[in-house]
């Protein structure tokens, strides 16, 4: 989308996220940084800022605290915002997070009312983390899957923990029938994957094969492997969201989306070796603001349970395409999802999706 020819998104209603407590990993930069801007504007009383970098975090909550309404907010108590080490590389690190908001949530008396997994990576360059597996299939695949399980218990917990002076606080505030998001980053280039290794016998084994790597860049080009793993995001999110449990009314407890937020300016691209100069050029000529992308990452925050499941572009549900919804491709869904789900709990055997 050119930002030449489109209006302003609009935001949600001031009071949407008043009082409640987001994670919002990547948080320092980019879409990550103005998601957070937006939930302080929008009433957000407590900001997680899930970062690889803590120095760049704190400079970030610098930012984020910048103006005197928000420091003299601080001082008050009334929000804060913490910075949290979390590098999606490393599973040890994914690990060691989970534990750390896990206290947080159970002894620390906090809460997590919303969830935003946004942190990612575009690269064209074949690396391998120290645990074994591409980048990009590690980063945007296996950790976001990881922490989404996880964060679905503290998520859930969020919707029992209200006291009946919470309840009432939240009703006068206009917030009141609230619940529980989890949304992912998600983007509308996996319409354009071939994913040719979906028919491979072991598919996350197939995409983190170089040679198999190799010859899916040159068949499709240099986006291919970062349009699998946007891909993947969504068979994730669909996947999760059936595990959600239902209320009294049987709508799901805890809202799970993917989002699209566009084509943006974000560091996303230029921070990676080997990106084309022309797709820079392309980015920069078409592409949204961050603080324009970012409105429909908070949007996919504060949805309404028609979202459950679905996939969010330009604040508006959509179907994501047949890579997703087309013939058989149900079947390739749940077949990566159990492999996922496989090799985290070879690295976290008490991950469960019962809740």
């Amino acid at each position: 989308m050119c930002p030449f020819f489109s209006s302003p998104l609009p935001l949600p209603p001031p009071n949407s996220l008043q009082g409640r407590t987001l994670l919002i990993t990547g948080a320092n930069t980019g879409l990550g940084f103005a998601t957070a801007q937006h939930a302080l504007a929008l009433g957000a009383s407590t900001l997680i800022l899930a970062v690889r970098s803590t120095s760049k975090g704190l400079e970030a909550k610098t930012q984020l605290l910048s103006t005197p309404d928000l420091v003299e907010k601080e001082k008050k108590g009334e929000i804060s915002v913490h910075v949290w080490e979390l590098d999606l590389e490393s599973f040890d690190s994914v690990k060691n997070f989970i534990a750390k908001i896990k206290r947080y949530v159970h002894e620390e008396d906090g809460r997590l009312d919303a969830a935003v997994l946004n942190a990612g990576l575009a690269s064209v360059q074949w690396k391998v983390t120290g645990d074994g597996w591409e980048r990009s299939l590690q980063v945007n695949v296996l950790s976001t899957a990881w922490l989404a399980l996880e964060m679905m218990p503290l998520l859930l917990r969020s919707r029992t923990k209200d006291t009946s002076k919470d309840k009432a606080r939240y009703k006068q505030e206009g917030n009141s029938d609230w619940k529980p998001h989890l949304t992912i980053l998600a983007s509308d280039i996996h319409k354009t994957a071939r994913f040719t290794e979906r028919d491979s016998e072991n598919i996350l084994k197939a995409l983190n094969n170089r040679d198999t790597w190799a010859k899916s860049q040159k068949l499709a080009g240099p986006t291919e492997r970062y349009a699998v793993t946007k891909l993947l995001d969504i068979y994730i999110t669909r996947e999760i969201a059936r595990l959600v449990p239902r209320d009294e009314h049987g709508e799901p407890s805890v809202i799970v989306n993917c989002v699209a937020p566009g084509f943006c300016k974000s560091n996303l691209l230029s921070r990676e070796e080997g990106v084309s100069c022309v797709i820079k050029v392309v980015q920069w000529l078409t592409a949204r603001s961050v603080e324009e992308g970012s409105k429909t990452v908070i949007d996919a925050v504060v949805r309404e349970v028609e979202s459950h499941g679905g996939w969010v572009e330009d604040l508006v549900v959509r179907d994501p395409g047949k890579i997703v919804t087309g013939p058989g491709m149900e079947r390739v869904q749940q077949k990566v999802w159990g492999e996922v789900f496989d090799v985290l709990r070879r690295d976290e055997p008490g991950l469960r999706t019962e809740y």
